[in-house]
């Protein structure tokens, strides 16, 4: 199955199972956008909200950049950042991308830290390069987090414009 596929599973499975409020604000299923107008509008990195849980419990949000390659989400970070450390010890993360009156972006799922060593390092590295992040790489201290949705939904505004 291929990555837009696995997407569009994932898509259709997350509308099933949406509730009756989330149908109504979303638009369910008029509003919503394909598995590859959202490869589409995610072709190159956006900032999102990303929440992750403390060791208390407690909710943390912060605005993150993400990549979306392979059909999921990577975060780059700081490998003794506070969002590694949450994600190493408790992986469930949210993400969401809002732009009001055009599109809604909300994701669900687990979290993974890739450090530089894994297969796919490289190619994220390729599709983010602020300098900042050039600056970590050096530094040996880079990793991302990859975020395996368990639920996503998308709305849009107009649709046709994806």
């Amino acid at each position: 199955m291929s990555d837009i596929e696995r997407l569009q599973q994932l898509l259709d499975e997350s509308e099933e199972n949406a509730g009756p409020h989330l149908r109504s604000t979303f638009g369910i299923p008029a509003q919503t956008l394909t598995a590859s107008q959202v490869a589409g509008y995610l072709a190159k990195p956006r900032s999102l909200a990303f929440a992750t849980v403390s060791a208390r419990n407690e909710p943390r949000v912060a605005p993150v950049d993400a990549v979306f390659h392979g059909g999921v989400f990577h975060v780059p970070t700081v490998a003794g950042s506070a969002r590694a450390k949450h994600v190493a010890s408790r992986p469930a993360v949210s993400l969401t991308r809002w732009v009001p009156s055009e599109i809604a972006i909300i994701v669900h799922g687990k979290a993974s830290v890739l450090g530089p060593d894994h297969g796919d390092f490289a190619a994220l590295n390729e599709l983010y390069g602020p300098p900042w992040w050039q600056d970590v790489l050096e530094d040996g201290g880079g990793v991302y987090l990859r975020v395996s949705a368990e639920r996503m939904f998308v709305w849009a505004q107009d649709t046709a414009q994806w």
